[in-house]
């Protein structure tokens, strides 16, 4: 006999002697009949509950087939005309395993040897061993249509999916294994997230029924940033400029193609960050706040919140005149004052503005106060930290600080923020250890004095690939450390900037674009996870400020406000998080 898996040929030589026999002598007298033949074409096909056996007649005086199993308590037969291939399904059957007898007859009821295979009938408990394929990557984008990539299919024969469209009418998509990408287009979004359902599809080797991986809820997020933040209670911001000049688009002064700055600064963010400027101050007063002001107004008509940077800092930010003048401590400390009055109440920014950078960067990289700094000259105060040893890197602190909050405390109740970078670095092996205890020290000894310091401002200005210097981990342990203090912990200017190479700007590419989605990823999870729950970006778009990272890639979106990778790294960690 031929193997079980090769096609039943069924060869009956009727002989004379047999004519007169019984069926049930048959089984009997086995060495007075012709044996049936197997061929190439024979087989037993699984399916869901059923079997289909394929078999051939080429002997014309075969009339009937009886198709034997369970022992022969069941038996189908198979009418047969003429000669060739035949075929036939064997219905209902239980799940498993089972062997089949072939007896072919002729008009006088003369019966072959019986001829065996073996074969299965599929079920419930074979379709539940199957997974769906799986979903390698899944975003929302601008057009409302959701971007599927799938893993490899492996023996998958093809993916249904269902989802309901903006019309409010339910699609059904199928889609062969050979694609490796799928988009539902014109998907119905909900606020954050909507889900749909897939299921995939197998038709095994040898099987007539396609069989179905259980049906899997997959759910898409579709919600804005600006939507998931508020959701989940965190302020995400953005520098937004006021607007002007070359490429430099902001909401007031907005040529844009379709305003679409100014459309995307509302959408995506609740809160907004204004640069006021500080070489527009005028110490006799009538500093020029228009455009901060119109920063704030439009904040808090389109975003809620209000976010000013900066009041003070390094002589780079401040006015010539301040820089160059000559000036005694008692004059500086009336001018700070003046300064701080004059912001406030220009346009009721006292009750408008929510947070406002009242110092930033003070420190060399060492931990040491920077010398190129005016504000300096009002004078010094003496370490009130309590800290020793090590841990005590400067032994007085410049006097401004400490008078700049008290002096923005006493005008209004915006959340007062101390802002640096790198100090986020507390492994003794990294560059910046010393600025971080530096500040660390600063902080403890503004609290100490009474100063109203209620947050710390992380740069976070990152490099692709490079993620958090010190890991993710070490990050958070930052972050607890500054909180234990009793003050905030933000991330203020985030972005993170392709590397350049022998100083050289590197193409974009790809790779790099899916490194920096992961890298925002990771650093937004890891803030939410720490606590900190005031984010803002430095800036909407890819080179708007001429000055700042130009051909680096660092932000969100590109230079035709087009949505990148890194968009949806945040996303994801925005709807991932558990307030």
């Amino acid at each position: 006999m031929k193997t079980l898996k090769k096609v039943l040929h069924i060869t009956v030589v009727l002989l004379a002697l047999l004519s007169a026999c019984k069926e049930h002598d048959l089984f009997e007298l086995e060495g007075k009949r012709d044996y049936i033949q197997g061929s190439a074409s024979s087989s037993v096909l699984s399916g869901r509950n059923r079997v289909k056996i394929n078999f051939a007649v080429p002997n014309s005086a075969v009339k009937l087939v009886k198709i034997y199993w369970n022992n022969r308590q069941n038996v189908k037969e198979v009418q047969v005309t003429g000669t060739g291939n035949l075929s036939t399904i064997i219905s209902p059957l239980t799940e498993g395993s089972y062997n089949f007898e072939l007896i072919g007859y002729d008009a006088a009821g003369n019966a072959s040897v019986p001829y065996k295979l073996s074969g299965a009938a599929l079920g419930a408990s074979f379709e539940a061993t199957l997974s769906n394929r799986v979903i390698k990557d899944l975003y929302y984008d601008e057009n409302g249509t959701a971007v599927i990539s799938w893993e490899a299919a492996g023996q998958a024969l093809e993916m249904q999916l269902n989802y309901t469209d903006q019309s409010d009418v339910l699609r059904k998509v199928v889609r062969p294994s050979t694609a490796d990408t799928t988009q539902l287009v014109k998907l119905k979004p909900g606020e954050l997230s909507v889900n749909i359902s897939y299921k995939t599809a197998y038709l095994p080797v040898n099987c007539i029924d396609t069989f179905y991986a259980a049906p899997k809820e997959q759910t898409v997020i579709t919600g804005s940033l600006k939507a998931l933040a508020t959701a989940k209670g965190i302020d995400l911001g953005n520098r937004i400029f006021y607007g002007y000049g070359g490429t430099n688009y902001g909401i007031a002064v907005d040529g844009s193609p379709n305003g679409i700055y100014t459309a995307l600064s509302k959408k995506e963010y609740n809160m907004g960050q204004a640069y006021w400027g500080a070489t527009r101050w005028v110490r006799a007063g009538g500093s020029d706040f228009s455009q901060l002001n119109t920063c704030i107004n439009w904040f808090k008509a389109n975003n809620g919140k209000a976010w000013v940077t900066l009041l003070t800092g390094p002589d780079n930010y401040m006015p010539d005149w301040f820089v160059n003048g000559s000036f005694t401590p008692s004059e500086m400390d009336v001018m700070l004052r003046n300064l701080v009055n004059e912001m406030m109440e220009s346009n009721d920014n006292k009750n408008k503005i929510d947070i406002i950078n009242v110092a930033n960067e003070l420190f060399n990289n060492d931990g040491t106060y920077r010398t190129n700094m005016r504000w300096n000259d009002m004078g010094w105060e003496d370490d009130a930290s309590a800290l020793s040893g090590t841990d005590k890197i400067n032994l007085k602190h410049p006097a401004f600080v400490g008078k700049a909050f008290q002096y923005c405390r006493e005008k209004t109740k915006a959340i007062l923020e101390l802002r640096d970078y790198n100090f986020e670095q507390i492994l003794p092996t990294q560059p910046y250890y010393h600025k971080q205890k530096a500040l660390f020290q600063l902080v403890k000894h503004l609290k100490a004095r009474g100063y109203p310091i209620d947050a710390v401002g992380i740069q976070a200005h990152y490099t692709l690939g490079e993620g958090i210097p010190g890991g993710y981990d070490k990050f958070k342990e930052a972050v607890a450390k500054f909180k234990a203090l009793g003050v905030q912990v933000m991330i203020t200017e985030l972005d993170v900037a392709a590397a350049k190479v022998n100083n050289v700007l590197q193409p974009w590419n790809n790779n790099l674009a899916s490194q920096q989605r992961t890298d925002y990823y990771n650093i937004i999870k890891s803030a939410l996870d720490a606590g900190v729950t005031h984010i803002s970006l430095w800036g909407v778009r890819d080179d708007n400020d001429p000055t700042w990272k130009v051909g680096q890639f660092p932000l969100l979106f590109d230079a035709d406000f087009k949505r990148k990778p890194a968009y949806y790294g945040v996303q994801k960690a925005l709807f991932e998080f558990k307030k």
